[in-house]
Parts: C-alpha cells; structure tokens; sequence
C-alpha cells in the first residue's frame, strides 16, 4: 500500500528591519512499499511576518508555476481527446 504523507516545514527566519520574516513550504511524499524511493513535491505555502507590535501575519504565496502546468496538462488531454473525435468522425 503507497504511503503518502503531507507536511509543512518552515523555513530559517530573517530579520529585516523591524520585521521578522519566516518561508512556510508544503512538501507532499509518495513512497511505494518495497521501494527505496518515492516522489516528493516541494511548493511554496505562504510567508510569516513578526510585527514589531507583536502580530503574526501570514501571507499566502500564489504559485502561478502549478498552475500553468496544471492548465498545460487539461489543454494537452482535451486536445487528445478532441482530436481522437476528429479523426472517428473521418
């Protein structure tokens, strides 16, 4: 049975200014049993910002690289798929 497993890890944090500044990444693992190896899949998650009055903000991070190749993926099966009707209809 394939283990897949989920985490957040953080990153080292950075002064700047008054500010302290923490990356926040997601790290998806898929290991098949028996194996000695497996997938893994890093993706930025978000930034922790410290405000010097104490706040913790936490800033998402949009990763537009995903989304292209998700898109590319969908337009490359639809275009299959169009084309496998095109050439039935023939």
């Amino acid at each position: 049975m394939p283990t897949i497993e989920r985490e957040i890890r953080t990153g080292e944090s950075w002064q700047v200014g008054d500010y302290q500044i923490t990356p926040q990444n997601q790290v998806l693992k898929f290991r098949l049993p028996g194996y000695n190896g497996g997938l893994i899949w890093n993706r930025p998650k978000a930034v922790l910002v410290h405000t010097p009055d104490g706040q913790e903000i936490n800033l998402p991070i949009r990763d537009v690289t995903r989304f292209i190749i998700w898109s590319m993926l969908v337009g490359g099966i639809l275009g299959a798929v169009l084309m496998s009707l095109m050439r039935h209809r023939e």
